[in-house]
């Protein structure tokens, strides 16, 4: 009987979504197409890196080289490669505006993820969230403090911050567990000068009555959910991993207005503010900022959004066995800002309990910025102008000057 509630329950939702779809795409389809894509760039030096992970996987980084700047690395989301940080869009590249600071910036993209000729290896696919924390961070935090010689600030959106996090717990595989080591902790800070995430929750927590609790805790929302995450546990097994939308990349390419309705359509508009956001930003995150991953991240995250509370792969070990980076938050003492947005479904409230309030370190910061969403963060109308100088702020503090009183939070009409 469960099951069967649960194919119906699936099966009109998807009904419902297809026939939404449609109409979206229908209507962009007669929307005029958005703007050719955009060389920002410039004259700035851009070079190629290439750094192997413990466990044989090559990660691909691009660098706008600036040597004695200080070195920034940029760690894209889940379901996104590293050029979300840097799309073809003057004003929306995060990466571009930075590096005109005087910065030395590398982009990076986890295993599997990123475009030629900055893709990333994978190996087979059967990786998850602890593995990005164990093997490529640690490849990416070390290739670029060795290639620059100096400490590096890790700046990351969505998980890209989650697994700072997590890099800065320690953590390694023990007898195929996840454990914290405590001269680990101490090494991977001593690598970092500080730290940015952007929409980056240590746990997904929400009150009784706002609509993401309404959406994951309802008995449908949380139906739905666990059916997902057994199809993505059987799929770790049958075919790990799961396609995006930049498979079709050249598909896409060649249907600009398709692109665009995608990029606007219902599901996309989740991640994002709508009025904070223009089609020709939308459509370049669609194009040249999405990537696959793998059914054990999906399986990670799926099971993080039902127990609240993000924790190691639950294939692990059993339930009250597996290491809650949630609950290690305190160990973090590095310098962080956590920016966030009023209109963000990674819930601004959560990112300052279970983030800002509960780590360790001495000098942090909180940013709730009115009126945006989970990726505008990056591409956002506003972002170059209140964003992207904010986190520049932060870096240059940390360089030595000043730097923002412990505990300072900043906020714009935000009652969080």
């Amino acid at each position: 009987m469960k099951d069967r509630l649960e194919k119906a329950i699936t099966f009109t939702g998807a009904a419902l979504s297809l026939a939404l779809y449609g109409c979206f795409i229908r209507r962009g389809l007669r929307t005029p197409p958005p703007g050719e894509d955009q060389d920002v760039s410039g004259d700035l030096p851009v070079e190629l890196h290439e750094f192997p992970t413990a466990d044989g996987v090559t990660l691909r980084v691009k660098r706008y080289a600036k040597p004695g700047g200080t070195p920034v690395l940029l760690c894209h989301g889940f379901g996104g490669c590293g050029s979300s940080f840097d799309l073809p869009r003057e004003d929306r590249n995060m990466a571009v505006f930075l590096a005109r600071q005087g910065l030395d910036v590398w982009v990076s993209s986890w295993r599997g993820c990123g475009r030629e000729p900055y893709a990333s290896g994978c190996g087979d696919w059967t990786h998850t969230i602890d593995d990005l924390a164990v093997y490529d961070a640690v490849a990416l935090v070390d290739g670029v403090a060795g290639a620059t010689g100096g400490k590096v600030v890790w700046v990351g959106h969505s998980m890209g911050g989650h697994i700072l996090y997590m890099y800065l717990q320690g953590v390694r595989f023990e007898g195929g567990r996840v454990v914290s080591d405590p001269g680990l902790v101490r090494s991977h800070h001593r690598k970092l000068l500080g730290g940015v995430t952007l929409g980056s929750p240590p746990g997904f927590a929400y009150r009784r009555g706002e609509p993401y609790h309404t959406a994951f805790k309802s008995a449908t929302g949380t139906a739905l959910l666990g059916f997902m995450n057994r199809q993505m546990l059987r799929k770790e097994v049958t075919s790990p991993r799961i396609p995006c939308l930049a498979d079709a990349v050249d598909f896409l390419e060649g249907h600009p207005r398709l692109a665009m309705a995608l990029s606007r359509s219902p599901l996309a508009s989740l991640t994002y503010c709508r009025r904070n956001t223009d089609k020709d930003a939308t459509t370049s995150l669609v194009k040249w900022g999405t990537g696959p991953v793998s059914a054990g991240m999906y399986v990670q995250l799926l099971s993080s959004v039902l127990e609240e509370r993000f924790r190691e792969h639950p294939g692990r070990g059993e339930p009250g066995e597996l290491y809650d980076y949630t609950a290690g938050m305190a160990l973090v003492e590095l310098p962080i800002m956590f920016l966030t947005g009023t209109e963000d479904f990674a819930n601004p409230r959560t990112i300052r309990r279970l983030g800002y309030e509960a780590v360790s370190s001495p000098v942090k910061e909180y940013v709730n910025l009115e009126g945006y969403g989970h990726t505008d963060l990056l591409m956002g109308k506003g972002a170059a102008a209140e964003v992207y100088p904010r986190i520049n702020a932060w870096i240059r503090s940390l360089e030595g000057r000043p730097p923002p009183a412990p505990g300072a939070i900043h906020r714009r009409d935000c009652p969080c």
